[in-house]
């Protein structure tokens, strides 16, 4: 019977999967690190300073914006670079890897889009004040 039991145990461990689970590949909860901006099709140049930028998001659908400036980012002794202003952010799952997402700025100004999670990449689309917005984050 000891044997029996032994052999049990020995095939639920061999045959339980211990490699990583991809599930978390589409989840939205965590930092997520500002890496690039489209606007109105073209690439914005971001300096160092932009970005240190990121939201850090959790599964509730609630997050928060952290934006890092600076005007002077080759010259640190003028103005160095720091936390700007934060803002909400919300999300609710629409399919599989696809969010819809709002930043509020507060005020009642709303930037609303749709994020697309892709293994480690958040890209978030929006049209804000008539512009057309892509703004990529990878996951800390």
């Amino acid at each position: 019977m000891k044997k029996l039991l032994l052999l049990s145990a020995l095939l639920i461990f061999a045959c339980s999967d211990d490699s990583d689970d991809n599930s978390n590949l589409t989840s939205i909860e965590g930092k997520w690190n500002l890496s690039s901006q489209t606007y109105n099709g073209l690439v914005e140049n971001l300096n160092s300073c932009d970005l240190e930028s990121y939201m850090q998001l959790s599964n509730n659908g609630l997050g928060l914006y952290y934006i890092y400036y600076t005007d002077f980012p080759d010259n640190p002794e003028i103005e160095p670079c720091g936390l700007d202003s934060t803002f909400d952010v919300s999300s609710s799952l629409i399919s599989n890897n696809t969010f819809s997402m709002t930043w509020d700025y507060g005020d009642g100004d709303i930037e609303a889009g749709e994020a697309v999670i892709n293994n480690n990449t958040l890209t978030f689309t929006s049209v804000y004040d008539g512009d057309n917005y892509i703004t990529t984050f990878t996951k800390d």
